[in-house]
């Protein structure tokens, strides 16, 4: 999911607009029951992934970048890969996770596109891209079926949901159509119809509304405050749930709207198939509550919730879309296997890609404002390739800025052997797999409580991201936003912070000690 700023109740549910998107990430989870979210703006074709991993590298590369003149080695020693940090843990969490589901699409008559997309519906889960981003979540007992329904009237121009709750006294009350209230009495229509079975609680619904649709409550206005969401309610008969998927137009008279709904489509059903009842099933392993008594591998994943990490489409929501064979575009999303085999999470990963990145050896870190302490980084990559630069940047001052919060810096920055350049970001270049890279961080000032983008964190936190850049692979239609990168995020508290959350003054450490990063998760059922 892509978040902006939204209350904790809601986080995993929706692909969230805002100022999330401006920052691209590498992987990506959640906690909490509530909608889901995707990506609203239109799918620029020139960003789709053709043989090499592209990220919007946003405010991390400009015209300032650092020239090597060649100085840096081709590739590295051996191309073993080298024992770094653990990536972020998506788990399943206990709740359900559906197997070989419906895919039921609903469209209205002022739908745009409404034959490609029912189409998508019929096809998706047949394809070998449902197959590979579903395999470590759920078990597949046959081809997952696919149908639609033809709603023969035009949408409303506004629909509220409130989770089942109804329009007097919910949360997010508001003028409109009861959606929840409608997509029962069309589910219900459907089945009396014969087009659809009852529901079983192993299938998706799919709601796709036209651009003259507006859908509110939960966290505000559809193609404002999200591009989409997934959540579940009660069907009419009181007990079966209805696990639904709400997809607005935020692309309309773009020459790729059809490309932007279905990747925000694709991102939503991974998620309603790996986490129907937003997080409950597979989602970042992650407590926001330390009288929760929080683990370790919580404390770990914590950094990465200010990236907008949640469920499995939202770890990967900042990657170029893919074209599977036949035209669809679709989201990558994010794969366990890959993860813990030192690969490019996000999958299908395409053909040539190489993987690098650089971990921390912590991924939270103790200091009194003032102090500056040295954050040891460990470049590596999946193979054997050329070098590339690390980037430093206060994602705190960005997030805070972009939610019209104090543009104020947080962290200082300055690489060892590194150089500061014209934009103000602390660069390092020619780091491969194996080198070792030094960053010492100044915390500037103290820290503050809802910074990060999935809703305010129970404690106060700077959040630092070490980016892994290669200018080599940047486009030559939009130099510097199309460059190859990844990122790894970490945490500065206080002492007094530390003491709340039960962390000692040496921080939570995130180096591995093996090859595998780490235990064995559970599988869906």
């Amino acid at each position: 999911m892509r978040l902006s700023p939204c209350s904790a109740l809601f986080l995993g549910l929706c692909i969230f607009i805002g100022p999330a998107a401006a920052f691209a990430t590498a992987c990506g989870g959640s906690t909490a029951s509530s909608p889901h979210d995707a990506d609203s703006g239109a799918v620029d074709a020139s960003n789709v992934d053709a043989g090499v991993s592209t990220r919007d590298s946003g405010v991390v590369v400009d015209s300032g970048v650092v020239d090597d003149d060649g100085a840096c080695p081709v590739v590295s020693g051996s191309g073993s890969q080298a024992t770094h940090g653990n990536p972020p843990v998506v788990s399943n969490l206990g709740g359900p996770v559906l197997r070989s589901p419906t895919v039921v699409t609903f469209t209205f008559q002022d739908t745009a596109n409404a034959a490609a997309l029912q189409a998508f519906g019929a096809t998706i889960g047949s394809t070998p891209w449902f197959a590979e981003v579903l395999h470590d979540y759920t078990t597949t007992t046959s081809t997952p079926v696919g149908l639609s329904v033809a709603i023969a009237a035009n949408a409303d121009a506004t629909y509220v949901d409130n989770g089942g709750v109804g329009l007097d006294g919910g949360a997010g009350a508001g003028s409109g159509t009861d959606l929840n209230a409608f997509m029962n009495q069309a589910i219900a229509n459907a089945v009396t119809a014969k087009t659809i079975p009852a529901p079983d609680g192993n299938t998706v619904y799919m709601f796709y509304f036209p651009s003259t649709t507006t859908i509110t409550g939960f966290v505000g206005p559809s193609c404002q405050a999200y591009g989409g969401y997934h959540f579940n309610q009660v069907y009419a008969d009181g007990k079966t749930p209805i696990y639904y998927a709400i997809l607005p137009d935020c692309a309309a008279g773009s020459p790729y709207e059809l490309e932007a709904v279905t990747v925000d489509a694709s991102h939503e059903l991974a998620e309603a198939v790996s986490d129907p009842a937003p997080n409950t099933g597979w989602s970042l392993d992650t407590s926001p509550y330390p009288d929760a008594g929080t683990t370790p591998i919580e404390f770990r994943n914590d950094p990465w919730l200010s990236l907008g990490y949640g469920e499995i489409a939202d770890n990967c929501a900042e990657n170029a879309p893919l074209m599977l064979d036949g035209g669809t575009v679709v989201q990558r999303i994010w794969s366990n296997s890959a993860a813990t085999g030192g690969h490019d999470p996000c999958v299908p990963a395409p053909a040539g890609e190489t993987y690098f990145n650089a971990s921390p050896d912590k991924a939270i870190y103790v200091a009194n404002v003032g102090d500056t302490i040295t954050v040891d980084v460990t470049p590596f990559s999946d193979v054997a390739r050329s070098s590339w630069q690390l980037d430093a940047v206060d994602y705190s001052q960005e997030l805070a800025a972009n939610t019209g919060g104090s543009s104020a810096a947080y962290l200082k920055f300055e690489w060892v052997g590194g150089v500061v350049r014209s934009d103000g970001v602390s660069s390092l270049t020619c780091v491969n797999s194996g080198t070792q890279a030094h960053l010492q961080v100044t915390l500037l000032a103290e820290p503050v409580l809802g910074q990060t983008s999935e809703g305010a964190q129970i404690w106060a936190q700077a959040v630092g991201a070490i980016y892994s850049v290669d200018l080599s692979q940047q486009t030559a239609t939009e130099p510097g936003q199309n460059t190859a990168l990844f990122v790894w995020p970490f945490e500065v508290i206080t002492p007094a912070a530390a003491a709340q959350i039960g962390v000692g003054s040496s921080g939570i450490a995130d180096m591995a000690r093996r090859r595998r990063f780490w235990e064995p998760v559970r599988r869906g059922r």
